[in-house]
């Protein structure tokens, strides 16, 4: 039988899905249930449910730019989804990259303290795979530069520092729900902040936003459907054997369609969400024996997370010791059917076209440069077994 163990995601229920469609067709009403939970879990008194992350995180900065029209510069992360960049473009802001410290996968500290202050309107931190950032470090640098902190947690629900959660350190934050995050409905995103202010800008911004058509939730439904049948490892093989569906694939698109959140979305989140904390366990238990396999292995080195980290792990990053050894393991762990992939293709700094959109000439960062040739990813999902995680470990064994 083939096996293909899927780069990341959530397991989904088909009953589930079917079972949010047919609430979502009794129902004509604007549910909030989902949004008093979140808002319950994150301790936050205001929540946004918005059509992506990336929407969210246009949206914020829209917000934030009412309330200091003269500041045009977001300084993010030199190494993150390639949709943070296309959002500040998409909200029509200028990008000032940051370097990254590959040890930590957090913002370089000399990097973060050296952004200029006159035109900032906000840092953006990233968070990846779970690993919180030192939010308090950023919220320092942004009261010192009179900026806001975003606090970006589209890969982190379920992830905190020192018992705050990951998208709540922050004047704002925000989550993704889309293939791959620790809840997946296929697409979605929610706004968190506990400032009345930053709310009232926000809610102008969203105020306006359609609604998911009819036409867009029947796709939408259907995309769920296919989503909960072939994540199961018995079947992943079939999609990842067709490349025209992309899977896995990271593109630079600001020209992207901010509506509200879909009724679907919210309804099947609501089935998923007391499974979040059982889900983010087993991927940090996977994690804990990946980490345990490689002990002593020179190839390859894991990005440390922080005391007071408590990570959700929706992939567990390795940094190889060179680009070579990046893309032989992860040939070798794809051909033993593991979803290992190199992550983000490149730097913020080496986006194609990215040029215009930077607030300074000197754009590049060399350690966030170097990091994307040797980064890659294992899965750690639920559907990752004891024989995947032993095969990982066999093949990575060979370096």
């Amino acid at each position: 039988m083939l096996r293909s163990v899927a780069p990341a995601g959530t397991p989904v229920e088909i009953t589930q899905v079917l079972r949010s469609a047919a609430a979502v067709a009794l129902s004509a009403r604007e549910d909030e249930e989902l949004f008093q939970r979140l808002a319950t879990r994150l301790k936050v008194r205001h929540v946004f449910g918005i059509s992506s992350g990336r929407s969210a995180l246009a949206l914020i900065l829209r917000g934030l730019s009412r309330l200091k029209p003269d500041h045009r510069v977001v300084a993010i992360p030199a190494y993150t989804c390639f949709t943070v960049p296309a959002a500040v473009v998409h909200a029509r802001l200028k990008i000032h990259p940051v370097e990254i410290d590959p040890a930590t996968l957090d913002c370089d500290p000399d990097g973060l303290e050296n952004v200029p202050g006159d035109d900032l309107l906000c840092l953006v931190s990233s968070n990846l795979f779970g690993l919180t950032n030192d939010g308090a470090r950023f919220r320092a640098a942004a009261r010192v530069k009179g900026a806001f902190f975003i606090d970006d947690a589209a890969q982190a629900l379920g992830a905190s520092r020192n018992g705050c959660p990951a998208g709540t350190m922050g004047d704002a934050g925000f989550y993704s729900f889309g293939r791959g995050k620790a809840l997946a409905a296929v697409e979605g995103g929610v706004i968190v902040t506990n400032s009345d202010d930053i709310a009232a800008a926000i809610r102008e911004e969203t105020q306006n936003l359609a609604s998911s058509s009819v036409l867009h939730s029947a796709e939408l439904l259907f995309q769920m459907l296919v989503y909960s049948v072939f994540l199961n490892p018995r079947l992943y093989w079939l999609p990842n054997s067709l490349p025209f569906l992309k899977l896995g694939s990271t593109e630079f698109n600001p020209a992207f369609r901010d509506y509200r959140m879909s009724a679907l979305v919210r309804e099947l989140l609501l089935r998923q969400m007391g499974m979040l904390d059982e889900f983010n366990r087993t991927r940090r238990e996977n994690a804990l024996v990946l980490a345990g396999a490689l002990e002593g292995n020179s190839s390859f080195t894991k990005p440390r997370s922080a005391d007071g980290c408590l990570p959700n792990y929706i992939r567990f990053p390795l940094i190889a010791r060179d680009e070579a050894t990046r893309d032989r393991a992860v040939r070798e762990l794809r051909a033993a059917g593991i979803g290992a992939g190199p992550f983000y293709p490149s730097a913020v700094c080496d986006i194609e076209g990215i040029a215009p959109h930077m607030a300074l000439g000197n754009f590049h960062c060399a350690k966030a440069e170097d990091l994307s040739r040797r980064l890659f990813t294992i899965p750690t999902h639920p559907y990752v077994q004891a024989r995947d995680l032993h095969t990982v470990a066999e093949v990575l064994e060979r370096f």
